[in-house]
């Protein structure tokens, strides 16, 4: 949508609620794939408020499909724990008056942390500790307040791996060609599953792009499209992934330091805890995004996503299968050294 034609409507959906006051300064943020988010103000003689929208991409330029409608839930239901995420302050479930199912948040000021760690300002060790910090919050989030918007858990952490397995193979099935190394990866993990879990709320996206540093210190996370119950080292795993490719790789580079200090933070075993373990949920956790980049991808063959991104996006898609294989390679290796194999990181470029 056109920004003075979004500026309207904004005005009429804001109207719609009983919020009274002028929506300005409609600017776009760039960064995300998923998608569009825009920062506005609404000024009223009370004080000026600024939100962010985040509302879906067209039908044929969808990379992924997520439902803002649930996100918002998600995080209305966060909201009331207190969590570390904006506060979400409205929802057009439908698009009836945004164009497309949009929700609005409250506006995060400050950096996220891919910005902080590419600044030179701050430390990557100390942006690791804080990112840990903020992951251990969620994760000792009651998820009995969830049930409504994510439902029961798995019944055991098996049965969730089981699901996390299936799904590497789903996608294969779904390709427009063959992809053996996507059967290769289903049947590794499901062959070398590390110490089990309990489960908790796992954000599903966590990356330094998504975590929000304010100026007075507290991290908050955007983006909850992927939020579910699983298993904590997902979240864990994907930030390592992500930094793979959006370096600087923080949480890869202080590999041992964040295992200790989750581990102090929540108890977990260095059994379950380890560079090794997590080198494991660096693949497992790779299917849900990068598989919305292939489904993208075969949607963009079959001519049914008009979205040419999906074209750019099959050199990331290549270097993460060079990553994943050289993981499996130097899994055993690394489980008895009980270091990360490579040098000491985990998840970087072979």
């Amino acid at each position: 949508m056109e920004t003075t034609a979004l500026r309207r409507s904004l005005q009429q959906f804001l109207a719609d609620r009983g919020v009274s006051g002028e929506v300005d300064d409609v600017v776009p943020i760039e960064g995300g794939f998923s998608q569009i988010t825009h920062a506005f103000t609404v000024r009223t003689p009370g004080g000026d408020r600024r939100y962010v929208l985040r509302s879906d991409r067209p039908g044929g330029a969808k990379l992924t499909t997520t439902d803002r409608a649930l996100e918002y839930r998600v995080i209305r239901a966060l909201n009331a724990q207190d969590a570390p995420v904006p506060v979400a302050q409205w929802a057009d479930v439908d698009g009836s008056t945004l164009g497309a199912p949009a929700l609005i948040s409250d506006f995060v000021e400050g950096q996220n942390f891919l910005q902080a760690a590419r600044g030179g300002a701050f430390d990557h060790g100390e942006l690791a500790d804080r990112a840990i910090d903020a992951a251990a919050e969620i994760h000792r989030l009651d998820t009995t307040l969830l049930a409504a918007e994510l439902g029961s858990p798995a019944a055991d952490w098996n049965s969730y791996i089981d699901t996390q397995v299936e799904a590497w193979r789903q996608l294969e099935a779904r390709q427009a060609e063959r992809m053996p190394i996507l059967r290769y990866l289903a049947s590794w993990l499901d062959a070398n599953r590390p110490a089990p879990v309990e489960l908790c709320l796992v954000h599903g996206e966590y990356s330094l792009a998504n975590l929000m540093m304010r100026p007075d210190g507290r991290v908050l996370v955007i983006d909850w499209e992927y939020a579910h119950i699983g298993d904590p080292r997902m979240d864990l795993g994907w930030c390592i992934q992500r930094g793979g490719k959006e370096p600087p790789n923080v949480l890869g580079e202080h590999i041992d330091r964040v295992c200790l200090r989750y581990r102090e933070l929540t108890g977990m075993s260095e059994e379950a805890m380890n560079p090794a373990a997590l080198s494991y949920f660096v693949i497992l956790s790779g299917w849900q995004a990068f598989g919305a980049v292939l489904d993208g991808i075969t949607r963009f063959v079959q001519g049914d996503n008009s979205l040419l991104l999906s074209a750019y996006l099959v050199s990331p898609w290549s270097l993460a299968c060079s990553e994943w294989l050289n993981i499996t390679d130097n899994y055993a290796a690394s489980i008895d050294a009980r270091t990360p194999a490579e040098g000491g990181k985990v998840g970087a470029p072979s």
